[in-house]
């Protein structure tokens, strides 16, 4: 594994990163941020792959059920007990 995979970004400056990269740090907190990743391998990588994480996270499309997803898990749900017990509390 190359040294620039395996470089550690610095611990203090790890959240200040997550903030550049999903656009949350501004001003001159940005700018310095940007400045050391620039000089920083392990910083500047960190940086690099958690701009492509959020990329693919942002990218991927959510997912919704079906519309009689409910309906058909309720008739699984009365094929399977029969009758409605109520909820079952404490020592039941």
């Amino acid at each position: 594994m190359s040294a620039q995979l395996d470089a550690k970004p610095c611990k203090a400056l790890e959240g200040l990163l997550q903030r550049v990269a999903d656009g949350r740090a501004k001003g001159l907190e940005r700018a310095y941020a940007l400045a050391h990743a620039a000089r920083c391998t392990g910083c500047g990588t960190f940086l690099e792959r958690m701009r492509a994480t959020l990329t693919v996270l942002r990218s991927t499309a959510k997912a919704e059920p079906p519309a009689d997803a409910m309906d058909r898990l309720r008739a699984q749900i009365d094929t399977l007990g029969g009758s409605n017990p109520g909820p079952m509390g404490p020592g039941d």
